[in-house]
Formats: structure tokens, sequence, C-alpha cells
């Protein structure tokens, strides 16, 4: 309690003596991609994730994320043949994104579509975007490119597959997902989760992070040799940034 109290005083101490608001990181677009035969939690998990992240991530009331759907045409298209979901944007009116999140499925509508495969392309070119795959979703980023001389990973039954039609990566199996910079990808289904999350740390620090999967109720165990790397708060703060999301952690403690 002792410690607890003296952390609060700095706190204090700093908010009071810091001028102004604090300073707030623009809001990234994270684009969803969905197509007729997407796997339901491929898309699902990372969307409750960044969804969940924009709030516990949110400086001076500014979410962190904005979260939407994005497919080829605004037509609706079915997930598990049981989801029907009205994509908010076609790939020609989308906001610009800042992480696109590539799901698995059936995903060859995707692949053999030249003008969904530029699109990918033309967001992978951009030194700002982090283009994220889930399951299958690899094939896609294989087919913009985005995968040459990079590792990868993909869902345990379709690696021999992603190795023949991308022999210019190095796939991997018994990979929970792999992060290569700009380009992150997951095994299957639920692993599109942890990719999430380890991109949530990445960005905005392991105390949003860790706050995003206790929400969930999710038991995210990320590998030590990863977790040093996260910094415990969000990047690009300022002092008075900092100094509210201390309190913040403190109000939950």
């Amino acid at each position: 309690m002792t410690q607890h109290l003296v952390w609060a005083a700095v706190v204090v101490s700093v908010l009071a003596g810091t001028a102004g608001a604090a300073t707030v990181p623009a809001t990234r677009n994270v684009a969803i991609v969905v197509f007729d035969g997407v796997e339901l939690l491929d898309f699902a998990g990372p969307t409750q994730v960044f969804a969940a992240a924009a709030d516990f991530g949110a400086v001076g009331g500014k979410p962190a994320f904005r979260v939407y759907t994005v497919a080829r045409t605004k037509e609706p298209i079915v997930s598990h043949g049981i989801l029907r979901i009205v994509p908010e944007y076609s790939i020609d009116d989308a906001p610009p994104p800042d992480i696109v999140v590539l799901p698995g499925g059936d995903a060859r509508p995707l692949i053999d579509d030249p003008r969904f495969v530029d699109w990918v392309k033309r967001n992978g070119a951009r030194a700002d975007v982090v283009s994220m795959s889930v399951c299958t979703g690899a094939f896609v980023l294989g087919k913009a490119g985005l995968l040459d001389g990079r590792s990868a990973t993909t869902w345990y039954d379709a690696i021999e597959r992603l190795r023949r039609a991308v022999p210019a990566a190095k796939v991997e199996d018994g990979r929970r997902f792999i992060d290569e910079g700009r380009v992150l990808t997951t095994a299957g289904v639920s692993a599109g989760i942890d990719g999430a999350l380890h991109l949530v740390a990445r960005l905005l620090g392991r105390a949003v992070a860790d706050r995003t999967a206790r929400y969930m109720e999710y038991r995210w165990t990320p590998e030590p040799y990863l977790a040093r790397t996260y910094p415990l708060l969000t990047p690009g703060l300022d002092e008075r940034g900092r100094a509210h999301q201390l309190a913040d952690l403190l109000e939950q403690r």
C-alpha cells in the first residue's frame, strides 16, 4: 500500500507540474478484410482485440484504433455459412489503413482478384502500414509479394502448401505467430488473437494489451523473449500522457 501511495504522489506531482493537455497520438485505422467463406474467429478474434484496445489505449478521449470491415465490394458476405456481414467499405472507398488484417478461410476469390491483390500490395508497400494475416490469409500476402525474403507461418495443415506457393519465404511450423516488423503472420483461428495482442503490446504498451486480454478473459502468455521487448506504456506519449496512464494503472490496482 505504501508503494502505491508513493507512486500516486509522484503521478499527482507530474500532472500538477505539467502544463497543458497530454499529446494525443493519432488514431490508427485497422482494416479487417472479410469475404465469402471467411473463418469466423479468424476475423472476429482480432476485431475484438483492436476494438477493446481502442478504448483502453485512448488518450484524451481519442481512441487508439478505428476498426472497420473491408471487402472487394459492399455486397453482403457470409462467414461459415451462418453469419451474414455487410462490409462497411469496399477496397474502392476504404480509409487508408495503418493495419490490414487478412483472415483465413477459402481465400481463393481474393487471391484470384488482381484488383484486391493490388490493394494489399499498395498498402503493404507503405512503410507505416502493418499487414497481418491469420491462418490461410498468409496466401494473400504471399500473392502480393509481401512474404518474399521473410519468415512466415500459417495454419498447421497449410504449411506445405504455403511453402510451395511462396518459395521465396521461409515458412515455419510450430510458431504461434511471426513478427517481421511490417508483416505479421499467425497460425490458425485463435492464433489471430495472440498476434493481435502482440501488436497491441508493441504499439500501445504491455499495460493496454494486458487489460485487453483481461477484459476478454483470454489467457495471454507471451513468450519471455518477446515480453521483455514490450514497453509498459504507450510509446510517443509526453510526460503528462505517461502520468495519465500511470494514474489509470494505479486506479485499476
